[in-house]
């Protein structure tokens, strides 16, 4: 993926988002039976294999006129659970170190691979729940979660005790030293929230029927949307007491890790008949929104869509543009810091780079 911003008059006029993500689910999914698609979706996928295959599994089966049961559901739920720890136990542990500097240390190293979903269906066991909590907030779980005041944040990120939280602290100081006070800001993007789960569905197969560039350039209601961590547990008082986004959508990630440790919440998923025939799931993974549409004939695919969380949370007016259109930039190499800043705190699933192009 690329991030193309044009400067002018010491701001940034315009964000230019590209992918060159491939149609996998066009090209390589219609045409193949529902094995060949249940075998390939967690090869074709190495970053959120499982919640790919689940997605894939439960839509498949609606569109072949089966019913949903609350075993596979249940299931996919667990599965989904585990990877979402897995995910947020590696950017946690292993790559936020080196964002600031720091090399993983052993403890967290062995608190990652403890949270590999390969191991059981379950999200980790009580011991490898323990180890990465330990890792990534230097208490239990459970009581991390008693973290619930920006004072309260602010003692356990001086406290210094994990890198996640000197990493949390380095955000949140590079957020408040921003100075875009001054002049206009683009307004925010408003965040996908599928209550109606039903209505929600039907609404997004309609529109991927209308429109085949849907899947790479999804809205709701004809507008961008944001999904993800933040999406999920932005009522949470913590985060909701967060003035920054970026930093909110990292700190709304160890909550939600937290919460999966202790077994309080599980991934969101489900499926249903299409209007127009076929099957729709979603599933809510590490990214966010996860969406299949398939139509079968004959048993293979006559139509097979995927709208994933990143063509969501990069979508050329969406939550990364209305987060830096307009803001200063005066320092380039900080406007790049600040660029890559905001990508991770998407959890962009593919590289990035940032490019300026001419005024």
């Amino acid at each position: 993926m690329c991030v193309g911003l044009t400067v002018g008059a010491g701001r940034i006029e315009h964000i230019r988002v590209g992918s060159t993500r491939p149609d996998v689910a066009r090209s390589l999914l219609q045409g193949h039976t529902r094995v060949e698609i249940g075998a390939a979706l967690p090869l074709l996928f190495s970053i959120c294999g499982r919640s790919q295959a689940a997605a894939g599994e439960l839509a498949c089966a609606v569109a072949a006129g089966e019913a949903t049961t609350a075993e596979a559901l249940a299931r996919c739920r667990a599965e989904v659970s585990s990877e979402i720890v897995r995910e947020y136990a590696w950017r946690i542990l292993l790559d936020w170190p080196h964002r600031i500097g720091e090399q993983p240390d052993e403890a967290a190293v062995a608190a990652a691979r403890a949270s590999d979903p390969s191991r059981s269906r379950s999200a980790v066991s009580d011991p490898g729940a323990n180890a990465i909590a330990m890792a990534a907030f230097g208490v239990g779980a459970d009581e991390w979660l008693a973290t619930r005041s920006l004072d309260q944040l602010d003692r356990w990120i001086d406290a210094g005790r994990t890198a996640a939280a000197r990493f949390i602290g380095r955000m949140r100081d590079e957020e408040l030293a921003l100075d875009d006070r001054a002049g206009p800001a683009a307004p925010e993007v408003a965040f996908l929230d599928c209550g109606d789960r039903a209505g929600e569905m039907a609404e997004l197969w309609a529109a991927c029927e209308a429109d085949p560039d849907f899947v790479r350039r999804p809205t709701r209601r004809g507008e961008p949307a944001e999904t993800g961590a933040l999406a999920r547990q932005r009522s949470d008082p913590l985060v909701a007491g967060l003035d920054s986004r970026v930093l909110a959508r990292f700190v709304a990630r160890l909550r939600e890790l937290a919460l999966l440790l202790t077994g309080r919440v599980s991934a969101a998923a489900g499926a249903q008949a299409a209007p127009s025939g076929g099957g729709i799931s979603w599933v809510e993974n590490a990214r966010g929104l996860l969406v299949h549409h398939v139509r079968l004939e004959h048993d293979r695919a006559a139509v097979y869509r995927i709208v994933a969380p990143t063509e969501w949370n990069f979508h050329p007016q969406g939550v990364l543009a209305s987060t830096l259109t307009l803001a200063p930039a005066g320092d380039l190499e900080a406007l790049k810091r600040r660029v890559l800043r905001t990508v991770h705190s998407l959890d962009a699933c593919v590289s990035c780079r940032v490019e300026f192009d001419h005024a």
